[in-house]
């Protein structure tokens, strides 16, 4: 019995040893069960179902453990491949056989000014457009990435960096978080195209009160919130402490915000029956002209035209239309204490290759008097009606 013992001891230290010297950690082969079932919904060809791809996807993001990643990494940016050392951290290996890649980052992969919360790429890692590591088809040691990419400062161990990708390709959620614990989210057009055109997009919400107070904001969505930021209490709302410059402190964690974040889904159909026929190149000045007749001030429109601007120049021409009467129908908002000016923009667009005739949509001028909400949003148009 003591010899059998000893030899299956032997056989087990002669199969660790032959794994450890493993030069490639082949994490796009299936070994487990879970792994099969990752897989399969990473499959899209398989797998059509929208809702089950994006929990799968979820669960990668909410199962990573932000302790482990790897220091021991290199970015090639001429390829688009991202050199990992996988002796480095085996716990971390582990992760990314499981579809999980974490780096660590020694320093903020973007930065922005407190005061003016102006936003500054630091690494190629920050870019939310198709830069970097983004412009071709990621790839890990040489084989394309499929599933969570998750950074981590390494200093304070918080994540700095959360993006999706499918076969190399970035889709769905992209958010970095800058050295004041801001995250800036985007969510990828193609996702969209190929899955799911019901999303409501980056509503954002300002609050500018005459004087510091309390205030409770509740989103009314006829639908389903798939985003909150900060962490949105569905049973009673956000409840923060309101400055007049906009700056607001989440009662529940005590961290600051420049604005509330959400976004939804919904089966609501927007309506295309007016509006604006615009030239890609053309895009941002047009929005510079109209945001500031429908009342957002330089930061809103700033923040607005940076976030739609990579989106709607690259089409030939845009036919947009301010669906704000609809939206109000789709997602009510209950504030106490209610705003002296609600100014609500929400942006339907549809690209065209050319230009339509279409009636001009009538915009109405917003004026700002006391306690002013600012709401913006937008989505890609589900149906093209006109």
């Amino acid at each position: 019995m003591k010899k059998l013992h000893f030899s299956i001891f032997n056989l087990l230290c002669t199969i660790l040893l032959i794994s450890g010297c493993t030069n490639e950690f082949d994490y796009g082969n299936s070994r487990d069960g879970k792994s099969k079932e990752i897989k399969a919904i990473l499959s899209r060809e398989e797998h059509d179902n929208l809702k089950e791809v994006r929990l799968k996807y979820d669960s990668l993001v909410r199962e990573h453990q932000l302790d482990l990643y790897f220091k021991d990494w290199k970015y090639d940016e001429e390829v688009n491949n991202i050199i990992i050392n996988i002796k480095d951290n085996k716990k971390a290996a582990l992760e990314l056989h499981n579809h999980r890649l974490g780096l660590g980052f020694d320093d903020f992969i973007a930065k922005e000014n407190f005061k003016t919360l102006n936003y500054k790429a630091i690494s190629p890692f920050a870019f939310m457009d198709k830069k970097g590591p983004y412009k071709n088809p990621l790839m890990v040691n040489g084989k394309l990435f499929s599933g969570v990419l998750v950074g981590t400062h390494e200093k304070t161990g918080k994540k700095n960096l959360e993006v999706r990708f499918y076969k190399g390709v970035r889709f769905d959620k992209f958010v970095a978080w800058t050295n004041i614990d801001r995250a800036h989210s985007k969510f990828i057009e193609d996702f969209y195209t190929i899955f799911d055109i019901e999303v409501v997009r980056k509503p954002v919400i300002y609050l500018y009160p005459e004087k510091s107070q309390e205030i409770n904001v509740k989103v009314h969505f006829k639908g389903e919130l798939i985003h909150c930021y900060p962490k949105y209490p569905h049973t009673t709302g956000w409840d923060v402490i309101a400055n007049t410059d906009g700056m607001l402190k989440d009662k529940n964690t005590g961290k600051e915000y420049g604005y509330l974040f959400w976004e939804g889904k919904s089966d609501f159909k927007y309506s295309l029956d007016k509006g604006f026929v615009v030239p890609g190149i053309e895009i941002a000045d047009f929005l510079d002209e109209k945001l500031e007749l429908l009342g957002l001030n330089r930061r809103e429109a700033t923040d607005f035209v940076s976030y739609w601007l990579p989106e709607l120049e690259k089409n030939p021409f845009n036919l947009i239309h301010f669906s704000t009467e609809e939206y109000v129908q789709n997602a009510p908002l209950e504030i106490t204490p209610a705003p002296e000016t609600l100014i609500r923009v929400f942006m339907v667009y549809k690209p065209l290759e050319t230009p339509v005739d279409i009636r001009e949509q009538e915009l109405k001028v917003a004026k700002r008097k006391g306690f002013t909400v600012v709401e913006w949003g937008g989505k890609k148009a589900t149906e093209f009606i006109y």
